[in-house]
């Protein structure tokens, strides 16, 4: 072997509701250069057969494949020859991007002693197993052993391939991802910001790597609850990709889907819908129909319709979704079947824990779901703990202002609300409101929900002046994001007509909740908690 290959994009397990970031692996190619004449040709046969498989996603077939050259390489070559590391290294590659750590953690460790030993520690090899090492780390959630094997693979990089090769930019890029995934946003911005740049200076505006760095920036803004700055570089990532790779290629689809992401954070479900169904009709040509990218977007996109009220097309989407994701269970959530629901949350739960780990932040949704599905049995004992692990979570995997974090006071306040705690119970609710109105803005359908609630909990405390004035405000901006015959609308029509009826005002509240048993009885479904909750984002 005598030339580092370019670091390849692997992976990108791109956004749900919230965007998922971009992972790079660095991987080698395999030489074979002392092995008879025939066996070489079939290994090297192999390994084809193994890129193309990996750059497929079908990493399950590829595994076994990858597992003959592993053997192969360990008789030909022995159990500690740099060759024997490479095989090591694609096949724990291909367990990683399958989300089996457990079983890539050993094999890249293994490959690291392997390279350190006959190369040296500061070979540039060498710092590929560390980068690869370091990205099981930090998809399991352990940020502290991730951060100086990412430190350490670009210091090498830098000092022997220079600060501009394709390997340290990556490196950077990787290292950005972690400070993301802790919720440092001020260290990670810079570094993808160096990295762009770079990108575009030596490689021209329209490479895949620009789009790659396009891509991770646009994430971060996400994150950030920054969709001004998000859109366009998702939007110029997509030009990028559809003009190198065209429209069914995952790049492209990940993309798409967290376009999808922005517009029905904001609302927009025409769009919204528009992105998920190009980027789920990609998947399913590349995957096969029970990928979990392709189940990916089928649950957002049955998210679209269970925003705009549209039960009965989200319903068989969900059923759907269940074999790969397990999340049929938020759709019985919201049709307010409560034990259907709980056994899927629970399993879900599990899966996520097995191969997350009990702390990891991407949990969130899990928790967070579990959490409000028991508050709506009214059982607070189960809920309240779960609710305030989700909020933790919320808080570090995206920081205390955003978006996500203020679902997750506004659903430990309505904990509290349903235990008769209102003093614990309105400075969550007045804060998660807050939140909505600064990341949002004053009119988006979350704000109007958060309004509703706190026009509840001031009914319920007797306050009937302030109930009014919530709940009117409430039925202003649900009607105007939601529109006037949504479900929503008709939760915050029927609660302001609660307030005067607890005013003795009944000329008041009858018309109000006449309008709202109308819109009922159109969409004819319960219709969805105003509640917003982390367990509606799709993953």
């Amino acid at each position: 072997m005598k030339e580092l290959v370019e670091n390849l994009t692997r992976v990108q397990r791109l956004i749900n509701r919230w965007p998922r970031r971009a992972a790079f692996l660095c991987a080698v190619a395999l030489c074979f250069s002392s092995a008879s004449g025939q066996d070489t040709s079939d290994v090297r046969e192999m390994v084809q057969k193994i890129e193309e498989l990996s750059s497929a996603g079908k990493f399950q077939e590829a595994i076994p494949i990858a597992e003959q050259v592993l053997k192969y390489c360990e008789k030909n070559y022995g159990p500690e020859h740099s060759e024997t590391a490479d095989s090591l290294n694609d096949l724990a590659f291909l367990y990683s991007s399958m989300g089996d750590h457990a079983k890539a953690l050993p094999l890249y460790q293994r490959a690291l002693k392997i390279r350190e030993k006959a190369l040296g520690p500061d070979h540039p090899y060498t710092a590929i197993s560390l980068n690869n090492l370091a990205e099981v780390y930090r998809e399991s959630g352990d940020y502290a052993k991730a951060e100086p094997l990412y430190k350490r693979a670009i210091k090498i990089w830098e000092n022997k391939l220079g600060s501009k090769h394709p390997n340290t930019l990556s490196g950077m890029s990787n290292l950005a991802l972690l400070y993301q995934d802790k919720g440092d946003s001020a260290k990670a911005e810079p570094l993808y910001v160096r990295v762009l740049k770079v990108r575009e200076e030596t490689l021209g505006p329209d490479n895949p790597q620009v789009a790659n760095s396009l891509s991770n920036l646009g994430t971060l803004y996400y994150h950030q609850g920054n969709y001004a700055k998000a859109e366009p570089m998702y939007q110029r990532a997509l030009k990028i990709y559809e003009k190198a790779y065209g429209a069914e290629n995952p790049h492209t689809a990940n993309v798409q889907n967290n376009l999808g992401a922005i517009y029905l954070d904001q609302g927009d479900l025409v769009k919204a819908e528009s992105f998920f169904k190009q980027a789920f009709e990609a998947r399913e040509k590349i995957f096969g129909p029970n990928n979990p990218a392709t189940g990916e977007s089928i649950n957002n996109l049955a998210w679209v319709y269970m925003d705009a009220g549209d039960y009965a097309k989200a319903e068989p989407l969900y059923q759907r979704s269940l074999k790969i994701t397990e999340q049929t269970g938020v759709l019985y959530q919201m049709m307010g079947d409560y034990k259907k629901a709980e056994p899927y949350y629970q399993r879900a739960l599990k899966i996520r824990e097995k191969a997350l780990g009990p702390n990891n932040p991407d949990l969130v949704s899990s928790i967070g779901g579990l959490a409000d599905l028991y508050r709506l049995e009214k059982d607070y004992a189960k809920a309240e703990p779960f609710a305030r692990h989700a909020l933790q979570l919320s808080e570090k995997k995206f920081g205390p202002k955003h978006q996500m974090t203020a679902t997750a006071y506004n659903n430990l306040a309505a904990i509290y609300e349903g235990m008769g705690e209102y003093d614990k119970a309105e400075p969550m609710f007045q804060k998660g409101l807050k939140l909505f109105e600064d990341g949002l803005g004053p009119n988006h359908y979350k704000t109007g929900a958060a309004l509703d609630n706190l026009g509840v909990l001031y009914r319920e405390k007797g306050e009937y002046k302030k109930a009014e004035s919530y709940a009117l405000r409430a039925v202003e901006v649900t009607e105007k994001a939601r529109g006037p015959e949504h479900p929503e609308t008709a939760t915050c029509l029927s609660d302001l007509a609660k307030v005067y009826d607890a005013m003795g005002d009944k000329a008041k509240a009858d018309p109000l909740r006449q309008r709202a048993a109308e819109i009922r009885g159109k969409t004819k479904s319960k219709p969805a908690s105003p509640q917003p909750s982390p367990s509606s984002s799709p993953t």
